[in-house]
């Protein structure tokens, strides 16, 4: 079984009654692709379950919990009003797009030898034209819809995920920060069929998307020299997710030197960005989770761990003021169908005894 089929029919039976969690406004937790899950008992789960007095609201402590549906196609979300910053992206990949891409990842991973990882690196007079005329969004916006644009003429599904990050040595070096893009996408049909986008088909995104941002004639430049640096394809050989992994930390997004500087305007605003298509895969193998299996995992902890079936933590949150939280690392989909298995026997076991008892009494 695939894991995408596999993690539905775990999902499937471990989805929440949407009434299990009382108020609509309190958050649930979820399964995902990452197959991770958090929760913090002491902020959502109210009296009647067996957890104490429910606390008064705190809203600020939403961000421990898995995000639910991005609100725009490229999943980003906005920064509260009364703290957004001066514009987007001035600290980085937010930590909900590097979940969103986890996912992403992790659905992408069972057919990694169909896959493409693309890398863009203008050269620095590239870069220097884009960040005069303050027109990077428009050049990555343009990577974004002409690839997807390709992979659909050539039939292929629009399956395509990238992040943005600075060249750390290389934004030393020339004084500016030197943003550069990391696309996965499926390149092919089949592990058999020959790639479908050429490496001259992805030149000509780089040239579109350059003229898109008015950046496409620039003096003292060989276009074929400049194509031939600019761009880098090769397929997935190992984890898709590695390839990406060592890109999403925050050495590869310290912004901080460049904030407020002549050059801030080459700090991407969108640090991350997918297809529809694959965010609409994804957000099909979210489920949240029932509460009755999430509270008897809970009180199982230490001896699940101890049998090797999770690994679970508690979060290191900056402020002091946060509830305690946990995340669940369910290792793999047979690991969880082992926890499954044992917690439908013990529920089992619990409702025969319950049942047996009041026979008894009744009789």
């Amino acid at each position: 079984m695939s894991f995408a089929r596999g993690l539905r029919a775990l999902g499937e039976v471990l989805q929440a009654d949407e009434q299990q969690w009382g108020e609509p406004d309190v958050p649930s937790s979820q399964l995902c692709p990452r197959l991770r899950t958090t929760y913090s008992p002491r902020a959502s789960w109210t009296e009647w379950k067996g957890f104490g007095a429910a606390p008064p609201r705190m809203p600020e402590w939403s961000r421990v919990w898995d995000p639910g549906p991005p609100a725009a196609a490229l999943g980003l979300s906005l920064a509260p009003n009364s703290k957004r910053p001066p514009r987007y992206g001035l600290q980085g990949l937010p930590s909900k797009g590097r979940k969103q891409v986890w996912r992403a990842l992790a659905l992408l991973e069972e057919d990694r030898r169909l896959l493409s990882f693309w890398t863009v690196s203008l050269p620095t007079a590239a870069l220097i034209a884009l960040g005069q005329a303050d027109r990077w969004p428009e050049f990555q916006d343009r990577v974004r819809k002409e690839l997807g644009r390709l992979l659909q003429a050539r039939g292929l599904p629009v399956l395509l995920v990238g992040v943005a990050e600075l060249q750390p040595k290389r934004s030393r070096a020339t004084g500016i920060p030197c943003p550069h893009l990391h696309v996965v996408f499926q390149g092919r049909r089949s592990p058999t069929a020959p790639w479908a986008l050429s490496r001259a088909d992805l030149d000509g995104v780089i040239c579109a998307a350059l003229a898109t941002a008015g950046a496409l004639a620039l003096e003292g430049i060989d276009e074929e020299t400049f194509l031939a640096s600019a761009g880098n394809v090769q397929q997935v050989k190992k984890s898709v997710r590695a390839y990406l992994s060592k890109y999403m930390t925050k050495g590869g997004n310290d912004t901080a030197p460049h904030v407020g500087g002549p050059w801030e305007a080459l700090l991407p605003r969108q640090w991350w960005f997918w297809s529809r298509p694959l965010r609409d895969w994804v957000l099909q193998h979210i489920f949240p989770l029932a509460f009755p299996f999430l509270r008897w995992v809970h009180l199982h902890r230490q001896e699940l761990q101890e049998l090797e079936l999770v690994r679970m933590r508690i979060l290191d949150l900056p402020d002091p003021r946060a509830p305690l939280t946990f995340e669940v690392n369910w290792l793999d989909l047979e690991h969880l169908a082992e926890v499954v298995r044992i917690w439908q026997d013990d529920e089992w076991d619990a409702d025969w005894h319950r049942n047996y008892r009041l026979f008894l009494w009744q009789h």
